[in-house]
């Protein structure tokens, strides 16, 4: 008792000290000795050294002496993290919880993975738990970064070539490709939820939810970005995506057991949007070809 009284008093009395507390600044600002590395040039004025991590680390505080590191400098944010994967491994972090809030780790291995391309991430996550695994590669997928490199090529029949996420479940043993398409699908959900729906189509189908992707698909159609004359990037992506996946759906409706009356409804919306479409680009001989082939008008007098 007497010795977790003395250090958790030392904790609160190295706590409230600041960084500065702890370096020897000379009177040109300077810290002697720091930074002197052979070949390196000389320190520039004020120069932290690590002496009040080192203190925070000798009296057990993990969380607070790795976020020091963070903010000391930028480049020893990777330091900061092996040193946390190191800690949890060790079970350090876990004994010394009653002392302090345990660091999430996770989450700071995410955020540190995120200022890399999607190969990279896949190579950081790896060091994580496997549930703590899947909900990073959750994240990734609703980042933007789900590219063809990161989920594979879906070509005009619908049919998928396996990408890098795929390849690294596999080789990192969670599972089938039925982990892949669980991941998709819940993924695609959740990216539907948020209006992601770019991302939520590709998900969707990628995970066999092909009658929820019919349905993202109806909901974009009735978007107000369509009325009101939007003409950015995300809307002309989010035009090829819907008319790129309606073709594939065309061929596919009895391989993808799709009920033809949501095709119908779903046919009748694309029609219209394509119909509008014509309009707003003056192809007016375009527009009544659609309009007569579709029979639009019939949609306006069904009761």
């Amino acid at each position: 008792p007497d010795f977790k009284n003395h250090l958790e008093k030392l904790r609160n009395q190295a706590a409230s000290l600041g960084p500065s507390h702890f370096e020897n600044i000379d009177a040109d600002g300077r810290v002697p000795g720091a930074g002197v590395i052979p070949g390196v040039p000389g320190v520039a004025p004020a120069m932290q050294t690590l002496n009040s991590v080192k203190v925070l680390l000798l009296t057990a505080q993990f969380g607070r002496a790795l976020q020091q590191l963070q903010l000391q400098d930028r480049s020893l944010r990777g330091v900061a993290l092996h040193m946390a994967l190191l800690l949890r491994r060790a079970g350090t972090l876990e004994a010394i919880k009653v002392l302090e809030v345990p660091m999430d780790v996770s989450a700071f291995l995410c955020d540190y993975a995120s200022n890399f391309a999607a190969r990279e991430q896949l190579q950081y996550f790896r060091a994580l738990e496997v549930s703590e695994r899947v909900q990073a590669l959750q994240r990734l997928l609703l980042s933007g970064a789900a590219g063809d490199e990161l989920l594979g090529y879906i070509d005009p029949n619908g049919r998928h070539r396996p990408g890098l996420l795929e390849q690294s479940l596999q080789e990192d043993g969670m599972g089938d490709r039925s982990e892949f398409v669980e991941l998709c699908s819940k993924a695609g959900r959740q990216a539907c939820e948020q209006g992601q729906y770019r991302e939520a189509i590709r998900l969707l189908h990628l995970g066999r939810c092909y009658s929820e992707v019919l349905q993202v698909l109806c909901r974009c159609l009735c978007l107000p970005i369509w009325r009101e004359g939007h003409d950015n990037n995300e809307a002309m992506s989010l035009a090829q995506d819907i008319q790129r996946f309606f073709d594939i759906y065309e061929r596919n409706l009895d391989r993808y057991a799709l009920s033809s009356q949501v095709w119908a409804v779903a046919r009748k919306l694309y029609a219209t949007r394509m119909f509008h479409s014509f309009c707003d680009r003056g192809e007016p001989e375009n527009a009544l070809d659609i309009f007569d082939r579709e029979q639009l008008l019939a949609l306006g007098t069904e009761s």
